[in-house]
């Protein structure tokens, strides 16, 4: 699930990723239970110091500022309300604290709410009934620049990417800018100033009815429908 680090010459610890000295870790809870049981996974866990938690949103900011954790410990119960309000809660921690890992601990599996974790910038969503050696497998992956997520998940991910990625390609191989010919270009100019077609005409020494036919083709090329169209291009 979590993504394995192996550097060549890099000290590994005992789970395989690279040793980051001992990692500091806030956890963000306002329920007595979920605070005292990972505290209890944690207590002797090596390399791993939970060094606070916090019960609220303005605690959560202040003890980040103070204690300047590696990792902060998110818990999410599904009711919506405080810790639980994922994109409101987190958001401004991220935005505030990029260099700032964050985990989230969900009750069950939901493919939304990890899915919309995943693009916030969440690095990894672990369930309530994990097992302690778990939790701290998925703190050093994240700790050491992984990702814990359902496969799942992220596929779903990567498969959005990839679409908006190449809907965006489309759109920039939709339009080729095309090519005129000197005459062409010399009606643009005209046409785009507002000059009627008879005076073009006059002008270059064609009838209105080949002044028409050029507009014709240069609206084709163009993909525009009126002369007022032109403008944008002088």
């Amino acid at each position: 699930m979590g993504t394995l680090y192996t550097d060549n010459g890099a000290d590994l610890d005992g789970y395989g990723y690279r040793d980051q000295g001992v990692l500091k870790v806030l956890l963000y809870s306002s329920h007595p239970l979920v605070i005292k049981g990972i505290k209890g996974m944690l207590a002797d866990a090596p390399g791993i110091d939970l060094v606070g938690h916090a019960a609220n949103w303005i605690e959560a900011m202040l003890r980040i500022h103070e204690l300047e954790p590696s990792l902060l410990i998110v818990n999410d119960d599904g009711t919506g309300n405080g810790s639980s309000n994922i994109p409101e809660t987190m958001s401004p921690v991220i935005s505030e604290f990029p260099g700032l890992n964050c985990l989230v601990i969900m009750g069950t599996h939901d493919h939304v709410k990890e899915l919309a974790a995943l693009k916030l910038g969440i690095k990894g969503v672990l369930i309530e009934n994990s097992e302690s050696d778990t939790l701290r497998q998925c703190i050093r992956c994240i700790s050491s620049g992984g990702l814990w997520f359902r496969r799942a998940v992220l596929e779903k991910f990567i498969s959005e990417q990839l679409f908006f990625y190449r809907l965006k390609e489309s759109a920039k191989q939709e339009f080729i800018p095309p090519t005129f010919t000197r005459r062409e270009l010399e009606i643009i100019q005209m046409a785009g100033k507002g000059v009627k077609n008879r005076e073009i005409g006059r002008n270059l020494f064609i009838s209105e009815k080949t002044v028409k036919h050029h507009l014709s083709k240069i609206f084709k090329k163009l993909q525009i429908r009126k002369r007022t169209d032109l403008r944008m291009y002088l």
